[in-house]
């Protein structure tokens, strides 16, 4: 059987949505800052405390502001928590470290598939060429 990809349905509809942005981003010499704004709407969509495989409902991917500031991430306060809650806190804190910076690794090598994009060692356009 074959593999359907790491993206489907509505993630995989948003992030092909992107390509134009992504393309004026190497073309304007700023492709690492596209794909970073890209990872963020995405993650305003499809939060990373909610399952990969799970589909948002229709009604709230419509909610979502692109505008609105990102939600801080708290540090675990050691004056407040005790030693085990503190540990906890920093397990779960470092856990969702490990998932987001596997989830960008895979959305950035998605990227480069659904957008067409092979490697180019240029400077000028960020490291990426664009097939056109």
């Amino acid at each position: 059987m074959v593999n359907p990809g790491a993206f489907q349905g509505s993630r995989k509809a948003f992030l092909l949505s992107q390509k134009d942005a992504y393309k004026a981003g190497v073309v304007g010499g700023y492709a690492a800052d596209a794909l970073a704004e890209i990872q963020r709407k995405y993650l305003k969509r499809y939060p990373i405390d909610r399952p990969h495989s799970e589909e948002p409902p229709a009604a709230w991917l419509a909610t979502v502001d692109d505008e609105a500031p990102d939600e801080e991430q708290v540090e675990p306060n050691p004056d407040v928590l005790n030693d085990e809650e503190l540990a906890a806190a920093v397990e779960r804190l470092e856990e969702r470290r490990i998932l987001l910076c596997f989830r960008k690794a895979v959305r950035q090598h998605c990227c480069r598939h659904l957008f067409n994009l092979k490697v180019d060692v240029s400077k000028s356009n960020g490291g990426w060429h664009i097939n056109t």
